[in-house]
């Protein structure tokens, strides 16, 4: 069969949809991505070897903002391109993953009567989800939560897809002259980086050190050059902009400090890493808490909100973690099989219908 993907904008959008297009194109399907030129998705999609089509759609600014003034053209524009796109690649199934590339490729799908599948990574679940809820044949959730938002569709959670990268090399700690066996902190604010964590952590980086971590720092591109050269040859501390390899940093941590972006929660749950979560204020829908709250109720997790991020605060909540109680409860959730059990369920849809 042949699948086309609407996921873009974000990570946290694209790369679910490519683990699960990954899965099936392992199965004998053929997948293809559909998005916005010159964009994450073209760069991602093409790196993993998939046929990308392109349309021109833009975000709706929650903001007032002349640009909302062309929204509806090119969502208009777009969905007709998406209908073209997927009539002559003679498409069976759409899947997308919610947020603003995903709504005129869905809806396309829709008004073609073909098979529209969507997986919502966030606690709250976006605008296009919210919308398009109704209308899909499958709609796949990562959070209980999501169901008190999602009154009408078929919901069913499997959790949140991630790639995993079979037989990938473990982080040696001995490459950054770090000690086995020694507690490891891992903060991030993603890859561009969070100027309010980075701040503060400059704040209290010697008391962390003299508290006997050792640090994984990676402070994102756009704050690199400020806090890299006042802190390069801090022994115990290893700083950087972007790593690829962030997801194996994680497996060998003791505890992250970092923000609560869906997919960030799925790999800290992959790698049973207790964390304090510091929600992005500004994520639409302020979804990010929601997600940080929901892993909070779990116990597997604190929640800092930004407007309380400070050197004393952050500082006594480190030291009051029970890191072992948060490490059993992590223990007790289930492996992540998401991209396994959505596929599976995908197929069987056919098999049903």
């Amino acid at each position: 069969m042949r699948f086309a993907f609407g996921a873009g904008g974000t990570g946290g959008h694209i790369i679910p949809a490519l683990a699960l297009a990954d899965e099936l194109s392992l199965q004998g399907h053929e997948c293809i991505f559909i998005g916005n030129k010159n964009s994450m998705e073209e760069r991602l999609a093409q790196a993993h070897k998939y046929t990308f089509l392109t349309i021109k759609v833009q975000k709706l600014y929650r903001k007032l903002s002349p640009r909302n003034l062309l929204f509806p053209y090119l969502l208009a524009g777009s969905i007709m391109e998406s209908r073209r796109h997927l009539s002559s690649n003679k498409i069976d199934g759409v899947f997308t993953t919610g947020g603003f590339v995903a709504g005129p490729v869905a809806l396309a799908a829709i008004s073609l009567k073909i098979p529209c599948f969507l997986h919502e990574s966030n606690s709250y679940p976006g605008l296009t989800t919210r919308y398009l809820a109704k209308y899909l044949s499958r709609l796949y959730i990562s959070f209980e939560d999501t169901r008190k938002y999602l009154k009408k569709g078929e919901l069913r959670n499997f959790g949140i897809p991630i790639l995993k990268q079979s037989g990938s090399r473990a982080f040696d700690l001995s490459e950054i002259a770090f000690e086995k066996g020694k507690k490891t902190l891992l903060i991030t604010g993603g890859s561009q980086g969070s100027l309010a964590i980075n701040s503060v952590i400059a704040s209290v980086i010697t008391v962390l050190l003299e508290d006997g971590w050792q640090i994984l720092w990676q402070t994102g591109r756009n704050t690199y050059a400020e806090f890299y050269p006042l802190n390069k040859d801090r022994k115990g501390l290893y700083i950087f902009d972007f790593h690829p390899r962030l997801a194996a940093m994680m497996q060998i941590s003791d505890l992250a400090i970092t923000r609560a972006g869906a997919m960030t929660i799925a790999e800290l749950e992959d790698a049973r890493l207790p964390a304090i979560l510091i929600p992005l204020p500004t994520a639409a829908d302020n979804h990010q808490y929601y997600n940080a709250l929901a892993q909070k109720n779990k116990g597997v997790a604190e929640l800092l909100v930004q407007s309380e991020l400070g050197a004393q605060t952050l500082l006594a909540l480190v030291k009051s973690l029970s890191l072992e109680n948060m490490k059993e409860k992590l223990d007790t959730l289930p492996d992540n099989t998401a991209v396994k059990d959505i596929v599976q369920d995908i197929l069987n849809y056919y098999k049903e219908i």
